[in-house]
């Protein structure tokens, strides 16, 4: 991201993230490279999209549908893996539809062959995801053709080994940072929907996905209180913002989580948000 790199999807180069986040101690988190001068600086296979990425603002999202693309690579130099993302939102025909991934063309996505053509380590696509947030403005690059379906870049990112195993561990509420210069805006009057953790941490969804509960819609969200089963010490709860709530990553990265259910949610608080909800 939800780039989210976004994704989930812009600080200080080449920094080890978790020693620039003592917010963050304590929690188990995937250290990243971020920031607006050095994201591109990734040395692969890989097609290069970022080098004329430009901002771009994305207005009227919340319930849009959207799918990611992500590409791993492992860097040349640095000789670690990488991941190029890739998003859909703003393409295929989504003006009037409110979707960027019809089913026509992303249930034709294949990995293996998306790995082939781009010479990728690996490829993940996600599963489609209906963005929470009113609005977004990223870095968007090249929009590439994947089986049909069009998708921009919208960042790299540092990986962990983990997302290149065999068989990934769960990444359910195991927060993860990403380098994002992603911002994501939550109008006045918006309803949100909250996981607060164990270390007095509130994180806020910014995108949820239909595969865990196929009947979900954005109007069905408060449902999920009886639906997630989170760990001890987490509480989800719901809120209607009494002022415009913006996400942006002051250092260059950003701290996510999912939930069991596959839905997405961004880290608040200083150097994450103008306040926390």
């Amino acid at each position: 991201m939800p780039t989210v790199g976004k994704l989930l999807s812009g600080g200080v180069a080449l920094c080890v993230l978790a020693l620039a986040l003592p917010w963050l101690t304590g929690q188990t988190l995937t250290p990243a490279y971020g920031a607006n001068q050095t994201i591109c600086k990734f040395f692969s296979q890989l097609p290069d999209d970022c080098a004329e990425a430009e901002n771009r603002k994305y207005d009227n999202l919340r319930g849009y549908r959207y799918e990611e693309i992500d590409l791993f690579a492992k860097d040349a130099l640095k000789k670690v893996p990488y991941v190029s993302m890739y998003n859909t939102t703003g393409l295929n025909g989504a003006e009037d539809s409110h979707d960027s991934a019809p089913r026509s063309l992303s249930d034709q996505l294949d990995p293996k062959k998306i790995a082939k053509r781009f010479q990728a380590i690996s490829v993940a696509i996600s599963p489609p995801r209906y963005w929470t947030v009113d609005w977004i403005i990223d870095r968007v690059g090249v929009v590439r053709n994947f089986d049909g379906l069009d998708a921009a870049w919208m960042g790299n990112s540092q990986a962990p080994a983990a997302e290149l195993s065999a068989k990934p561990t769960s990444e359910a509420y195991r927060a993860r940072l990403v380098a994002s210069t992603l911002i994501e805006g939550f109008k006045k009057g918006s309803e949100v929907y909250l996981l607060d953790d164990p270390k007095g941490r509130t994180w806020v969804m910014i995108s949820f996905s239909t595969k865990g509960v196929p009947d979900m819609t954005i109007d069905k969200l408060e449902s999920l209180a009886d639906l997630i089963k989170p760990p001890l010490g987490w509480k989800f709860r719901t809120a209607t913002l009494n002022k415009e709530l913006i996400l942006e990553p002051k250092g260059g990265f950003a701290g996510f989580i999912q939930d069991e259910k596959g839905n997405v949610y961004a880290l608040t608080g200083p150097r994450q948000s103008n306040f926390v909800p």
